[in-house]
């Protein structure tokens, strides 16, 4: 068997891909945490700064010093050039450098390049440099587009800067036979099911009703006399009968005590049946949720 490198898996390579991007986000993610007290737009005045910082230390740190990225070393892939002298060989300090220039610098001068034109004195140029990079940005879409359909059949060079610079995704040596476990994937089938049938359920069930129905079941009720509106206190009109706070827009049902307009309301509109949680007066219709008409017994 040969031990020697081997290109590296399609599903590596976008595995890898995806993890060095979730890296660059998640250290932004890191970063904006750190200045949230600052002044909002703080971070996006130098987002194109930031970015080539965060990739540039990526790259210091992995790339250069060890010849792959973030996410192709836990994947246990490297780059090499088997169109060498010495095939297998890792990528050359030139090669790390044009990477460096391709992926960190061309993006932060495509989102400068009107500032750095200003501080040059060239602003006139603005627009025609516009016209040239909006169509090279076209062909290196396309270009890129072509180059993913190429990866998906032959299975190397998955980005453009890979096939430019011609860099192959290796294995250092041929992987052996992969045991696939399907436990994991079972579970994870069985939990999404379940969850998209709790998103179809949820919805249905009317919790607000079945809470007001146990409560009046369970629940140890006045008359409605000693509830009525002539036995009104001034304690009634410090609090909501519902949410015990202090009553915003207070309603009243025909009994003595005292509702937030969205706490009756919103019960009512959830429960027909629905009567004060304190008395149990039933609130019958909506025109009975009315101002409150301050009747206080002397």
């Amino acid at each position: 068997m040969d031990s020697g490198p081997v290109d590296a898996l399609r599903v590596s390579q976008l595995d890898a891909s995806e993890l060095d991007q979730e890296l660059v986000q998640l250290t932004k993610t890191q970063l904006s945490q750190l200045f949230k007290y600052h002044k909002v737009n703080f971070l996006a005045r130098f987002e194109p700064e930031i970015q080539a910082a965060i990739k540039f230390l990526l790259w210091k740190f992995a790339l250069y010093d060890s010849g792959a990225t973030v996410g192709q070393q836990i994947l246990g892939i490297y780059y090499r050039q088997p169109r060498k002298v010495n095939p297998g060989a890792g990528i050359t300090g030139r090669e790390k450098i044009l990477y460096a220039f391709l992926v960190i610098i061309c993006p932060w001068l495509k989102e400068r390049i009107a500032t750095l034109l200003s501080y040059c004195g060239l602003g006139h140029l603005e627009s025609e440099v516009n016209w040239w990079l909006h169509h090279v940005e076209t062909v290196v879409k396309v270009s890129t587009l072509i180059n993913l359909l190429v990866f998906v059949k032959r299975g190397v060079y998955l980005t453009l800067v890979e096939r430019v610079l011609g860099l192959r995704a290796q294995f250092p040596h041929r992987q052996g036979q992969r045991q696939v476990g399907y436990e994991y994937m079972t579970r994870e089938l069985l939990w999404h099911g379940f969850s998209e049938f709790l998103f179809f359920l949820l919805p249905l069930i009317n919790f607000q009703r079945i809470k007001n129905t146990v409560t009046r079941w369970v629940g140890v009720q006045r008359s409605n006399s000693q509830g009525h509106v002539r036995h009104r206190t001034n304690a009634d009109l410090l609090s909501c009968a519902v949410c015990d706070q202090s009553p915003v827009m207070p309603r009243e049902i025909g009994c003595r005590h005292v509702f937030c307009y969205y706490c009756v309301a919103a019960n009512f509109s959830a429960d027909p049946n629905y009567t004060c949680p304190q008395c149990g007066h039933p609130v019958v219709s909506q025109t009975n949720i009315q101002a409150v008409k301050h009747h206080i017994n002397p």
